[in-house]
């Protein structure tokens, strides 16, 4: 069916809202927020491991899409806005660059394209600008490999129904299509740091309401030995490699069904290996998580509460193994203004 997948996937969109809007304040009563075994207000109370971490946090306003990165030391930190209002963005590895998606009208014909910021320069440039029409074909997600000056990004052709991958050299040059079976989807691709696995947003059926959801995919970097490695949940909305390249840290939801009767809700921090082996839990929480980045050795992991109006967002470090949760509260009043309750 023409552009079924984007038709489905808007669908999806508005059933899972409307789902998190029924089920709010439907959670067993038992269920209460963990507790952080510390709360850090000064940042230089931080391991050196930690104060060089670099997160960023972006929004779109008024038309406008504004950009802060910061590392977790608050040392070095600067806010701008882009030329363009642009959409899913990523930092490079070295902190220099800032690719986002970006539609443009050319000729009065809507086109997707992909661009870069130089952070030291505050210059912006295209990377690419793909030639047919954005109802044919569209970019998103694009990210950086690491070590290298190169993107990977998401290609959806509505004609055929399917969502695969591609990458380019950050100076435009090099295209190269990943292989991907018809009807199927990967977004938001992310490489390991050894350059050797893409993972990936994809289509998988929820093992307990045996319901159609999004779940995460691993493959090799040719596009070769795809494989699932979640079966369960309604979200699965950030996921990272670890620095060994070896297992992933991701944030899995379930939002819950009749009334959490049948799959009851819960918000997790779970690791699996590359395989498929080893699934763990990490950590349970009161609701839905971002990961933002992981330390430098992986052995901590930095994460915030999903913005949610009305209710105030907050950035914790927790151990790997789970224990030893920390509260950031000196993000606290950054955190308020950047997302406004109201």
């Amino acid at each position: 069916m023409p552009k079924g997948r984007c038709k489905q996937r808007i669908y999806c969109h508005i059933s899972l809202a409307c789902a998190i809007i029924f089920l709010t304040g439907c959670r067993a009563a038992a269920d209460s927020p963990v507790l952080p075994v510390k709360t850090i207000i000064d940042p230089a109370k931080l391991s050196p491991n930690l104060s060089s971490t670099k997160i960023f946090f972006s929004k779109n306003q008024n038309d406008e899409t504004s950009v802060h990165i910061t590392t977790l030391s608050r040392e070095v930190n600067s806010t701008f806005t882009l030329l363009s209002e642009g959409g899913h963005m990523d930092l490079s590895p070295d902190g220099y660059f800032l690719v986002f998606e970006l539609g443009e009208n050319i000729k009065g014909e809507y086109r997707s394209g992909i661009w870069v910021r130089d952070l030291v320069e505050g210059t912006e440039r295209r990377v690419i600008l793909w030639p047919e029409k954005f109802m044919d074909v569209s970019l998103a997600n694009p990210s950086f490999f690491s070590g290298e000056d190169k993107l990977i990004f998401s290609i959806t052709w509505y004609d055929t129904d399917t969502i695969g991958l591609a990458t380019i050299n950050l100076d435009g040059s090099n295209l190269e299509i990943i292989e991907t079976p018809l009807k199927t989807f990967s977004e938001g691709p992310v490489t390991s740091p050894d350059g050797e696995k893409i993972l990936v947003l994809c289509e998988g059926i929820d093992a307990d309401s045996g319901q159609p959801g999004f779940m995460l995919c691993i493959m090799n970097i040719g596009g070769s030995d795809r494989i699932l490695l979640t079966k369960s949940g309604s979200y699965h909305g950030t996921y990272l490699f670890t620095p060994d390249s070896q297992s992933i840290i991701y944030s899995e939801a379930e939002w819950g069904g009749l009334i959490g009767l049948i799959d009851k809700p819960y918000y997790q921090i779970r690791s699996i290996d590359i395989d498929g082996k080893n699934l763990h839990t990490i950590l349970d929480w009161h609701r839905a998580i971002n990961v933002l980045a992981l330390s430098d050795d992986g052995g901590e992991i930095i994460f915030k509460d999903r913005y949610d109006k009305g209710k105030t967002t907050k950035i914790y470090i927790v151990d790997k193994d789970g224990t030893n949760l920390r509260h950031l509260a000196y993000f606290d009043d950054f955190l308020a203004d950047w997302y406004p309750s109201e």
